[in-house]
């Protein structure tokens, strides 16, 4: 049997008052809502110490009544920070070890500041129904469920076996640990399949599509469609470049040369409006989605398969119905018109980025076997390699044109698993090249031309938006880089872009890049979607929405249905658009929380392989349990302890971000390049575990 923890007991009792704050409760009455093997003496005690922090007073001998004179402030106990935040004012109060005892993250409390203004939670307010998935440790006789993130292990009821992995819900906390339920076996946590579903679980994802949905989907496959609106493009020279490995194709484009020596460009985007209709069972179950999410290993698609990666994809030799946005061209690569229209499609070939890269760098239009998609040698047509070295410099003209009007331009460096049977067998560096950039040109300028069109209509709508960056975190951005060695001015500078490219164009090819790159994007804005048109700070545009994936994400499809209503001169359905955005905005963030952890899972397995051996590291960040250290080659990142930093006891130095040695005075810094040995790794915790051999100079 658990003991009683008196601090979690007392605030129980509290909740009671103050969710009954005009009833008078005694001992009885009291003892029964605690629901816990607690001698009177004790909780007489209990009920004393609450009384002499005047959250209740005594009404004669036993009897307790809610102290309506005190005031109380409210707050939200936030995730991972170990602080809490209070609702009016949004001031932030940092929360020691024994304040956050009997509280989980998102909980709602009612709180005072005492005397040395330290924060003191008077009782729980309101608590979500959180769903935790953990690893099951059998001890004493005890289903124990560990590795929830949270700060302790959760005793729960239910059948299950050592090292399952579950869902749980928690029911009660009285004792030193809280009680929770199973809801769910997830499986044997040796298993990938049983790991990949924890991270769906965790994040509420689903699995699969239900029947009903996989139904409706091969019916809207057989039916045959009728659209004598849209206009021919089938004879135009139509191309996809995407990756290698990519399964559905939301966008191709096409070259045409125009009788006035202008060029016509065609961006051409899947029309799964004219599939998908609104409000239909399929329609609501995309929009709960609201958008395709990438796990290391596997893709959970917004739309079933058949939607996604036949019937909507715009496939090579296919007749395809596309939403198309037609760009004519001058010598000088001007904008001279802009056409918008629903079109028929038949795209000419399927290229893959290295494909394109090649045709760029080496204008040949003989491909060599190593770098096809087939893995066989092919020839491109004179017509196509034309087509790609002029959008080429388009694309280059336009991102130049960006840069100027203030874009943001990162490089990160990504990292992909090869993975086979669940297992990461190798890795694969993620690096943008020219024909990276001439697709995201296309699609950047698609985007915008279309937010314009629904501008100029005085249409509400989505938009895809990302605010100026908060003051504070720019100059704290720039403390950092001052260490680092960086004396850039972006605070004071009257153009914040200019000042960011400044320092992302300062570290390039330099070993803190990725740190560098990691802080930027810390400092700035989330980008969300939102029908109040504030602009993208990060892109330097003042109109951009999503309207280039629709296969893959809700808001396009919305942007889709808006700008058909514009071009047919008809009312579109915009009940409950901003909540729709919040919505997509909201799922988009738990998609990339998802995704990293996957990626996370995957370089803890690979690393597993690699214990004792030694790699060449960058240190990634510095916290007081130790410093975060990411290996150059495969961008895989871990915790050094202080204790395994060598020749000092180090402590950390939050004013500079350093770890600094107590006897030495040896310091080390963000972006300092170390030797290090891998000591372990944990799946259960997606920890990886280095020790510093050496500093390399």
């Amino acid at each position: 049997m658990q003991r009683i923890n008196l601090e979690i007991l007392e605030r129980k009792i509290t909740f009671l008052f103050f969710e009954n704050p005009k009833r008078t409760y005694n001992i009885k009455q009291i003892k029964y809502f605690v629901g816990a093997k607690i001698e009177e003496r004790d909780l007489y005690k209990v009920l004393y110490s609450i009384s002499r922090k005047n959250y209740i007073n005594e009404k004669g001998r036993g009897k307790f009544t809610f102290n309506t004179n005190k005031v109380y402030k409210t707050g939200r106990v936030l995730r991972r920070k170990k602080k809490l935040v209070d609702l009016e004012s949004s001031v932030e109060h940092r929360l020691t070890k024994s304040q956050r005892v009997g509280v989980f993250p998102e909980d709602i409390v009612y709180y005072v500041i005492d005397k040395k203004d330290r924060v003191n939670i008077a009782s729980l307010k309101h608590r979500e129904l959180t769903k935790y998935v953990g690893v099951i440790k059998k001890i004493k006789g005890l289903n124990i469920l560990k590795n929830t993130g949270l700060d302790t292990d959760i005793i729960v009821k239910g059948k299950c076996l050592e090292n399952d992995m579950v869902t749980a819900h928690i029911t009660d906390w009285k004792y030193s640990m809280p009680e929770g339920k199973i809801l769910k076996i997830i499986g044997n946590k040796e298993e990938t399949e049983t790991q990949i579903h924890a991270i769906l679980e965790e994040f509420n994802l689903p699995y699969y599509f239900s029947k009903n949905i996989e139904n409706e989907a091969i019916k809207i496959s057989k039916e045959k469609s009728k659209d004598n609106k849209r206009i021919d493009l089938r004879k135009t020279l139509t191309f996809t470049i995407d990756p290698e490995d990519a399964k559905d194709f939301d966008d191709a484009l096409s070259f045409k040369k125009l009788k006035n020596n202008n060029v016509e460009i065609g961006i051409h985007i899947a029309d799964v409006t004219h599939y998908v209709k609104e409000n239909t069972a399929i329609d609501n179950e995309a929009k709960e989605r609201a958008t395709s999410v990438y796990l290391s290993d596997r893709v959970v698609p917004m739309l079933p398969e058949t939607l996604s990666n036949d019937l909507c994809s715009l496939n090579p030799n296919e007749d395809k119905n596309v939403f198309s946005v037609l760009v004519e061209f001058d010598k000088e690569c001007n904008i001279k018109k802009t056409t918008f229209t629903k079109s028929k499609i038949n795209s000419n070939e399927r290229m893959s980025y290295e494909e394109a890269q090649y045709v760029l760098t080496n204008n040949k239009k003989e491909l060599p076997a190593n770098i096809t998609i087939s893995k066989k040698k092919r020839s491109l047509s004179n017509e196509l390699c034309e087509a790609i070295l002029y959008l080429n410099t388009v694309a280059a003209k336009l991102k130049k044109k960006r840069k100027k009007e203030g874009s943001v331009f990162f490089n990160k460096e990504e990292v992909r698993f090869v993975v086979k049977n669940g297992e990461p067998v190798d890795y694969k560096i993620k690096v943008q090249k020219e024909a990276n950039h001439l697709i995201e040109e296309f699609m950047l300028l698609a985007n915008i031309l279309v937010a314009q069109k629904i501008k100029e209509n005085k249409r509400k709508a989505v938009f895809r938006i990302h605010d100026y960056p908060d003051e504070e975190k720019i100059m704290e951005l720039e403390r950092f880089a001052k260490n680092l060695g960086y004396h850039v001015n972006i605070s004071n500078n009257k153009n914040i872009n200019e000042g960011i490219n400044s320092l992302l164009k300062s570290v390039e090819n330099k070993p803190e890049k990725n740190v560098v790159d990691m802080m930027v994007i810390r400092s700035m804005a989330k980008a969300k979607y939102s029908t109040n048109n504030i602009g993208h700070f990060g892109l330097g545009f003042l109109d951009y929405t999503h309207f280039t994936s629709p296969i893959r994400r809700y808001p396009d499809i919305i942007v889709h249905r808006l700008l058909n209503a514009i071009l047919l001169n008809k009312p579109a359905n915009n009940d409950n658009l901003e909540s729709t955005c919040f919505h997509c905005s909201k799922m988009e963030e738990i998609a990339t929380k998802a995704e990293r952890s996957s990626t996370k899972m995957m370089q803890v397995k690979y690393m597993s392989k690699r214990i004792n051996q030694n790699f060449k590291a960058v240190i990634s960040g510095i916290i007081e349990r130790g410093v975060f250290v990411e290996i150059k080659e495969n961008k895989c990142e871990g915790l050094v302890r202080m204790k395994d930093i060598p020749n000092d006891y180090f402590v950390y130095d939050s004013k500079n971000l350093k770890a600094v040695g107590q006897h030495t005075h040896e310091e080390y810094s963000l972006g300092d390049e170390v030797l290090i040995k891998v000591l372990g790794t944990d799946l259960d915790k997606k920890q990886i575990d280095f020790k510093i051999l050496e500093r390399k100079e």
